[in-house]
């Protein structure tokens, strides 16, 4: 099994990872992402545990990777998967844990893979095991980057198949996001858009290492930096990094290319297969853990305001807290009404599935702004740092704003700090606007909702009423 350890030395691998104009030379090392990598190798030594419900007893490996097969499979994965939520609390979209689903869910049709110039179904189940066994952080680069089509000097490359060898592929271009890239092991490319059956050049789907010879990082602004972990608790421990991928003739190897200019293939590859549902199955998870902590924090502020009795306050927190429930159940529900495909895996069902996918632009926005509303000024009324604690004349005018025996005054700023990094900073602003996108356009995820849910059985109800009485 791998360890903490095993993971951070896996990051020194020679990887282009670009921040505020440097480039770096030892990840795990760098402030902007020694955070999250310490807060990941806690996850991997969790694993290691004797009895540790992340690892599936039956292969010893992490659970995350599993197909479910059987129905004792798909708990065990579920299993998992809020393990690994709870660990993280839901801040890492994009961690080990979302796109092993994927591969699973590849692996477990192969033959929708090859075709009569390609056949990869073999390589795909192949590697599949190989990160399995591994226990390898995957992410994923699945769009685009923007561009203005009306602009004939616009130079945006998104990736392309530019090459076939022996060897493998040879891929160029970019790609819009890369989250978590700069510390994970490989990251998984393809097209989440429909792509036109003329646009073969963009019909590319593979994992490549991190350190792949002309792959380049270029992360947006590290919000791990903002201060110490009293003043950023949030930001300091999970800030999973975003970065822009850039592909300069990149080698893929045979061996992790699924699809080479075969549009089909690309186009079929997530519900074509299980990947979509039994992938996405941690993104519902990781969205309910996430509720339940900002919940958690509203309810700890309303008390330490002496608002826990106030009829008003007592609505909004049990509005924030039905927001975590809806959610809760409709993941609970996905989980429980599974079914076995025609190919014998595990699907969470897509009716609960995908309205808790729907909703998901909507309720962590909503979450968030109940939030700042239940702790109001209160996020504002802290000291510019835990340095300010130093300062006994500093400390007795704190007393003054703030003192009490019941809740002293370090623990209500610690308190009040992390609220505001849930709701004012930018690590704050970067996840609500991460979870307005993170399953893709709204437009995109509702016609997922609208596809699973069984119009004509509601249809029918209606029907049979009105065939109970005359015109």
């Amino acid at each position: 099994m791998r360890s903490g350890a095993d993971y951070v030395r896996a990051l020194d691998d020679g990887r282009c990872v670009y921040v505020n104009g440097d480039k770096v030379s030892r990840v795990a090392d760098h402030p902007a992402f020694a955070g999250v990598v310490a807060t990941m190798a806690a996850v991997y030594d969790a694993s290691c545990a004797e009895g540790s419900p992340l690892v599936d007893p039956g292969t010893g490996r992490l659970a995350i990777f599993t197909c479910p097969r059987t129905r004792e499979q798909h708990e065990l994965r579920r299993t998992a998967l809020e393990q690994w939520s709870a660990l993280t609390h839901g801040f890492i979209g994009r961690g080990p844990d979302h796109v092993a689903g994927l591969l699973a869910g590849f692996s477990s049709r192969p033959e929708l893979f090859d075709t009569e110039r390609h056949q990869l179904g073999r390589g795909v189940q192949c590697y599949h095991r190989y990160a399995a066994e591994r226990g390898l952080w995957v992410t994923n680069s699945i769009v685009p980057p923007q561009a203005n089509p009306n602009d004939p000097t616009s130079r945006v490359r998104p990736v392309r198949l530019v090459e076939e060898t022996a060897e493998g592929i040879v891929v160029d271009g970019a790609q819009m996001l890369g989250t978590g890239a700069a510390v994970a092991d490989a990251i998984f490319v393809t097209s989440i858009r429909p792509l036109a059956p003329d646009e073969t050049d963009r019909a590319v789907s593979f994992v490549v290492p991190i350190s792949a010879p002309g792959l380049k990082l270029l992360c947006r602004r590290p919000y791990a930096t903002a201060g110490e972990p009293f003043d950023y608790p949030l930001s300091t421990r999970f800030d999973e990094t975003d970065a822009m991928v850039v592909f300069d003739r990149v080698l893929v190897p045979w061996s992790s290319v699924f699809a080479a200019g075969d549009v089909t293939v690309v186009n079929s590859q997530f519900f074509g297969t299980a990947a979509h549902q039994i992938g996405n199955l941690q993104s519902i998870i990781r969205l309910t853990a996430k509720l339940r902590f900002v919940t958690g924090v509203a309810s700890l502020i309303v008390k330490a305001n002496g608002r826990d009795t106030d009829p008003a306050i007592k609505g909004q927190l049990a509005e924030l807290a039905t927001v975590q429930t809806v959610s809760e159940a409709l993941t609970h529900a996905a989980h429980s009404h599974a079914e076995r495909d025609e190919y014998g895996v595990y699907r969470p069902a897509g009716k609960y599935l995908y309205a808790a996918l729907g909703m998901q632009t909507e309720v962590y926005p909503k979450a968030i702004k109940l939030l700042g509303e239940l702790a109001g000024g209160g996020v504002i009324q802290v000291p510019s740092s835990v340095r300010d604690f130093d300062d006994p004349e500093e400390l007795a005018a704190m007393d003054v704003l703030m003192g009490s025996d019941r809740f002293p005054v370090a623990e209500r700023v610690k308190l009040f700090k992390l609220a505001w990094d849930l709701v004012g900073s930018e690590f704050a602003g970067r996840h609500v606007q991460y979870e307005r996108f993170y399953s893709g356009a709204v437009a995109t995820v509702r016609a997922h909702a609208h596809r699973f849910y069984p119009f004509a059985d509601a249809e029918a109800l209606v029907g049979d009423f009105l065939a109970s009485y005359r015109a």
